[in-house]
């Protein structure tokens, strides 16, 4: 299920950045798309979104949206309310509000790990700020709840890549701020190209190896496997060029 541009912007696109909250389905038997008539109040317009399945529900949160309507007016707000959508009776559910929420952000990472949502990095222009904070959302309670892993992670970015590999999410790349004048783009912006695991079910010798790092304990008596794993968890893990000869 995918997010597209409202037929409610029929003027010239050179003349509106229009925003939409319609929304498509792709039947992947014969590759044919739908636009669903959807009940309920539908989740504001808006792009730079997350779109997350859990069972038969899509849970959309943060993006960017302006203040007046769908046409794109410099006026941008950023939600950090979850917006849900029955795919059993395409409606728009309702959703309490909760005392405890994360910052509204767009280009964010959202995933779905043992039935709840997780929500990594992203970017707030009207703050100004590029976030690297991870929170969790339970579809059951309606409660969010900011997680602090152990380990040291990735500096604050939007548009990182996290795919979920078993217990393990693989978090590659993102945009932050550049760090020196001149070293970014147009937008004072650069990429990133380095890799984080985030483990949900570390096992003993993980922790301990964490442990050994962050209290710098000597490792001189470890075997060499170890030490071998320890220095990779703690190299820089960004790609590099390949080098031609000439």
């Amino acid at each position: 299920t995918t997010l597209r541009e409202p037929a409610m912007c029929s003027m010239p696109l050179m003349s509106a950045d229009c925003f939409s909250n319609d929304i498509h389905k792709l039947d992947t038997t014969n590759m044919m798309w739908t636009l669903i008539s959807a009940k309920g109040t539908p989740a504001r317009w808006r792009d730079f979104h997350s779109a997350t399945i859990i069972g038969t529900k899509m849970y959309v949160f943060g993006g960017r949206a302006d203040r007046f309507g769908p046409l794109h007016s410099n006026n941008e707000i950023y939600c950090n309310r979850i917006k849900v959508f029955d795919t059993e009776t395409n409606s728009w559910l309702d959703s309490p509000p909760t005392p405890v929420l994360p910052e509204g952000r767009r280009s964010h990472s959202a995933f779905s790990y043992n039935g709840e949502l997780y929500v990594f990095g992203g970017y707030n222009a009207r703050l100004n700020r590029h976030f690297h904070d991870l929170w969790k959302f339970n579809p059951v309670s309606l409660s969010w709840r900011k997680i602090e892993p152990k380990g040291k992670g990735p500096c604050p970015r939007r548009r990182q890549c996290c795919c979920r590999v078993g217990d393990k999410i693989i978090l590659f790349g993102g945009t932050s701020p550049s760090p020196e004048e001149g070293m970014g783009d147009e937008f004072d912006l650069m990429d990133h190209s380095d890799l984080y695991i985030l483990d949900f079910s570390p096992s003993l010798k993980t922790l301990c190896k964490l442990a050994v790092i962050q209290y710098s304990l000597d490792q001189s008596c470890l075997p060499h496997d170890i030490r071998w794993e320890l220095s990779a968890m703690t190299t820089n893990s960004t790609i590099s060029r390949p080098i031609v000869s000439s």
